[in-house]
């Protein structure tokens, strides 16, 4: 069979390798992925650090601002990464028993379908006679550790598309929904499976055959389960399944549907989300059983040993990041820094690379060009004010407190970048980089005080003697010195005795000017002489008047 020409970007043609395991012998959706690293070899794919050399450091500063910009997607393999690609790689393989194409029990569950969409439903109510109990599980876990991202490094370890020639059959090897912020429907379920298997099958064209949104839901599930059937998908992952909180009285649906198409198929289910995910997982007892049938450890925020020499978890990532700094002079990574940043960041890996490289951009723009505890301190306080009270809830524990931040990145790389940019670029430009001594000093501060009306030598001068005084650190000050030089000296205010000049004015006795004047000269108040001139009325007979 040729290759066909038009085949996706990710695909391969299918190499067999002969595989130990009893139930994966002459299995060829098993024996055509990929053998399963070893823990070195996973460290070694999943690494993923920037490309730095120690002479970057002497770069110029815009091109080392870019640099640290690499932190933004870097990962450290952690004890974490792999146990989740043992048991991403141990469900696929077993969802892979029982399923290989042109078998008889492949051609049954084309005939339970077939038979289910007859009685308008989407899968059978039999279960797979030749299922693995318990193929899916959940990756759960806080914000911001990097859960989606570090699971697609390792589904990308797999071809998503594996062709088999002798076959002429299209293998996908996992495919990734994600649940909208607004909840997924069943319909909208069923369509995003059958529009990402149209993506990667040439040819296919499944969404305009299938994809049509006046079929009823059951309709549509049924298509999009027979496409995985077809395409023997080895895994489905749903990512952002807390958002199913917000699906209403269809979350308990969906969540059925989900386990059924598992049951009905073999095809094993990932669900991933942040900790909010439990409680959608935990409506349906089924769901929540299956969800954990191959456990995954949730993952929550790097724990400290508090000794790098006895390094747990935070201090392997830590001590994996330190190096890369772009800054001028290297700091050492000691127990104080690594102290100060796990308790800035909580062990919150996206935090974590921010604040290490929003550090760095400041240093850098400053000049200093050093790594601090005083900067780092400074930075979080100046920059990262809006994690302020999820880092203080963190450090509380106060689990009521964190149900109020669902989400843990307030800041992109780009903002914070820009930011620092922003902030040392106002400076730049107010200060400007000319400063005493450099040859544009003196013609930049005569040419200032000639376009208000100086002469040219007398501005030069000014300038000069500017400069020679020593008391001016950059332009803007130098300029603000030489314009006070040039500025006229202030006249003295001439003050007046209080007679000289002025003459008495002589008020008529019923002016009630009369009572200030005597006021000030009896020591009583203006309300007083008032009421002596008779100027005051009655106030309680005027009270009375009807």
């Amino acid at each position: 069979m040729d290759y066909p020409a038009n085949m996706h970007p990710r695909a391969v043609t299918a190499v067999y390798t002969k595989s130990r395991i009893p139930r994966f012998v002459d299995n060829p959706l098993v024996e055509a992925l990929p053998p399963m690293l070893d823990d070195e070899g996973l460290i070694d794919a999943l690494n993923d650090l920037p490309a730095f050399d120690v002479e970057q450091r002497d770069w110029p500063a815009h091109e080392r601002i870019q640099m640290i910009a690499e932190l933004s997607d870097c990962m450290v393999t952690l004890v974490r990464h792999v146990q989740l690609a043992w048991a991403v790689d141990t469900l696929m393989r077993q969802g892979y028993i029982g399923r290989a194409p042109r078998t008889a029990s492949h051609t049954k569950v084309f005939q339970q379908l077939y038979e289910a969409q007859k009685a308008n439903l989407p899968f059978s109510a039999r279960p797979k006679q030749n299922a693995t109990a318990q193929l899916s599980s959940s990756l759960l876990g806080i914000p911001g550790q990097g859960k989606t991202s570090s699971l697609t490094r390792i589904l990308n370890l797999y071809p998503q598309v594996i062709y088999h020639p002798e076959l002429d059959f299209f293998q996908i090897t996992w495919l990734h929904i994600e649940a909208p912020s607004d909840g997924i429907s069943t319909k909208g379920l069923a369509l995003s499976i059958i529009r990402n298997i149209d993506k990667l099958i040439p040819d296919g064209d499944y969404y305009t055959r299938y994809g049509k949104t006046s079929y009823s839901a059951e309709t549509l599930l049924n298509h999009a389960a027979r496409l995985m059937h077809t395409h023997c998908v080895g895994m489905l992952v749903t990512d952002e399944i807390q958002n199913l909180k917000s699906a209403g009285t269809g979350m308990r649906r969906m969540m059925s549907l989900l386990v059924s198409a598992s049951n009905e198929l073999g095809v094993p289910i990932l669900f991933v989300g942040t900790n909010g995910g439990a409680k959608v997982l935990g409506l349906d007892a089924s769901p929540a059983r299956r969800s954990v049938g191959h456990a995954i450890p949730s993952w929550s925020a790097l724990k400290a040993s508090g000794d790098i020499a006895a390094p747990g978890e935070w201090e392997d990532f830590i001590t994996a990041i330190w190096p890369f700094q772009w800054v001028k002079n290297e700091t050492s990574l000691t127990q104080a820094l690594s102290d100060l940043m796990f308790y800035y960041s909580q062990g919150i890996i996206d935090i974590a690379l921010k604040l290490f490289s929003c550090v760095q951009w400041h240093c850098i723009l400053n000049g200093d060009e050093t790594i601090t505890a005083q900067v780092i301190a400074s930075v979080w306080e100046t920059e990262f004010e809006l994690v302020h009270p999820l880092m203080n809830a963190f450090r509380s524990g106060d689990a009521a407190a964190l149900e109020r931040y669902p989400d843990i990145a307030p800041l992109s790389f780009d903002q914070l970048r820009d930011n620092a940019l922003n902030r040392y670029e106002g400076v730049r430009s107010r200060k400007g980089a000319v400063r005493p001594g450099h040859q544009k000093f003196v013609p930049t501060v005569a040419a200032t005080l000639t376009a208000m009306g100086i002469e040219a030598e007398l501005a030069q001068e000014i300038a000069s003697s500017v400069e020679e005084e020593s008391k001016v650190k950059n332009l803007l000050d130098g300029a603000q010195a030489a314009i006070e030089k040039v500025k006229p000296p202030k006249t003295a205010k001439r003050t007046k005795t209080k007679d000289s000049g002025k003459k008495a004015t002589i008020l008529s006795p019923d002016d009630y000017r009369n009572a200030i004047s005597a006021a000030g000269e009896s020591g009583t108040t203006v309300f007083t002489q008032l009421a002596s001139m008779g100027a005051l009325c009655d106030l309680d007979a005027l009270l009375e008047l009807d």
